[in-house]
């Protein structure tokens, strides 16, 4: 759990050092790589910093990506977890967009599917695109 927290904390300060992005992806990918995987991940520990994150990309108006890897990593959710993703919202947090870590051709777009559905039992009715940096929101299927 100590690497979870450590995760987190380097989450924030690179949040808080750079400005300059417009949506942050990977923020608890770490969990894909522990030793039990999501078997010793709790969130409970971890809420005040990743309420920090989340309020400083609320503020910014920066989004959170969806990523499937998890999926493809043998884990039950998509990154981020299902209560980050909440919380975002709740915290009035909009722009979603989706990605795959498509590090070769067969896992471009792996189970945008089951993140479409995932984005939607979060409470999201649209995902993000970005033209010029400008955030262009399109409904969910």
């Amino acid at each position: 759990m100590e690497v979870y927290k450590q995760a987190m904390e380097a989450n924030l300060a690179s949040v808080r050092a750079c400005e300059e992005f417009d949506v942050l992806g990977h923020l608890d990918y770490v969990v894909r790589y522990g030793r039990e995987k999501e078997g010793s991940y709790r969130l409970e520990p971890l809420m005040e910093i990743i309420d920090e994150i989340l309020r400083l990309l609320v503020d910014r108006r920066q989004g959170l990506e969806v990523n499937t890897a998890g999926l493809k990593y043998g884990l039950s959710f998509p990154h981020p977890h299902k209560r980050i993703l909440q919380r975002y919202r709740e915290l009035g947090g909009e722009i979603i967009t989706m990605g795959s870590d498509a590090h070769s051709p067969e896992h471009i777009g792996y189970r945008f599917t089951q993140g479409v559905e995932y984005l939607k039992a979060c409470g999201f009715k649209y995902y993000t695109e970005f033209s010029s940096r400008i955030p262009v929101f399109k409904q969910l299927p």
